[in-house]
């Protein structure tokens, strides 16, 4: 297992020399491909990581529009061929593209926005007599600028205080129980002495969500983000998932069924397709799905019916 680095946002964000592996050791070169359209500040520090871990034969970019300076970045790397990939629809025929232009034996695909540890390369080929693809775990790392709505609470994190709006009611504070509600109770202390807390807009604090050492166990197991997207973009991302998974794949577990089920359930929502027409093209493309997709969509359709008249009946009781 890879050596973790104790702060992986250091290790982003480190002065490093630029590590060429091929020149040490071209016998165990690999092609490399990466699809984009856009990647991120940490872009080069990627790449880098990408030429430090692996003897790149050549790095295979396709071009599928690039709307920041992804592309001036990479040509700055030894080895790099652009790929025009402008007038492609989708993602997977730009992976079919840079895969026939593989010319080594093996290759790595790979995210922009993948950052490989120290040993990476070196892990993985061990088992090239075992598998003929393979992956490897994803350990999420969030860095991303949001602005949260905490409603009535008080605004914490950086605030500014007047000494004597406390000197009345400190003294209710005992040392047990005042843990994550501390805005609460400072903003009642101050108010219940006759001064006014509030709030102000003028200006923000960044708060960092990321892990750091505690006394008391604590494993960050998930993190959601809600992402505002375009009625043009939720189609299409409905859309292609639907198609893709029905299309290419068969009902071969209960992963597949239900992502392809909601998708198709999100795009009749959305009156992009009729329930008539989807099964048409079912029955046109994959007919196998079809069975799955029905009992999916007339389980959705009851849940919706069954939530539609639970709301009835409680508007009834309690008006």
């Amino acid at each position: 297992m890879n050596k973790r680095p104790n702060s992986i946002f250091s290790e982003y964000y480190a002065d490093k020399p630029f590590i060429d592996r091929f020149v040490a050791e071209p016998t165990k070169a690999v092609d490399v491909i990466i699809p984009v359209i856009h990647t991120n500040e940490l872009w080069e520090a990627n790449l880098l990581s990408f030429y430090r871990e692996i003897p790149i034969h050549k790095l295979l970019i396709g071009d599928g529009g690039c709307i920041d300076d992804s592309i001036r970045i990479a040509e700055k790397f030894p080895r790099v061929q652009i790929f025009d990939h402008r007038n492609y629809k989708s993602l997977g025929y730009s992976i079919r593209k840079l895969i026939e232009a593989v010319e080594a034996d093996w290759f790595v695909y790979v995210h922009s926005d993948a950052y490989l540890p120290f040993g990476w390369f070196d892990a993985m080929q061990k088992h090239q007599t075992e598998y003929d693809w393979f992956g490897c775990p994803m350990q999420h790392t969030i860095m991303v600028e949001y602005t949260c709505d905490y409603g009535e609470r008080p605004w914490a994190g950086s605030q500014m205080g007047r000494k004597k709006a406390f000197e009345s009611g400190l003294g209710r504070i005992d040392d047990d129980y005042v843990y994550r509600q501390e805005d609460f109770v400072f903003a009642d202390i101050v108010q219940k002495a006759g001064f006014k807390e509030g709030k102000v807009e003028d200006t923000f604090h960044y708060h960092q969500t990321m892990h750091k050492p505690t006394p008391w166990g604590r494993k960050v197991k998930a993190v959601k983000i809600d992402l505002e997207l375009s009625r043009e973009e939720e189609i299409r991302t409905w859309m292609m998932m639907g198609k893709g998974i029905i299309k290419y794949l068969q009902p071969s577990n209960d992963f597949l069924i239900s992502v392809a089920s909601i998708s198709v359930d999100c795009l009749i929502s959305n009156k992009e397709m009729t329930w008539g027409e989807f099964q048409q093209w079912i029955r046109q493309t994959n007919p196998v799905w079809l069975p799955y997709i029905r009992r999916g969509f007339l389980k959705k359709h009851i849940e919706n019916r069954l939530r539609s008249i639970a709301r009835s009946i409680g508007l009834f009781l309690f008006r």
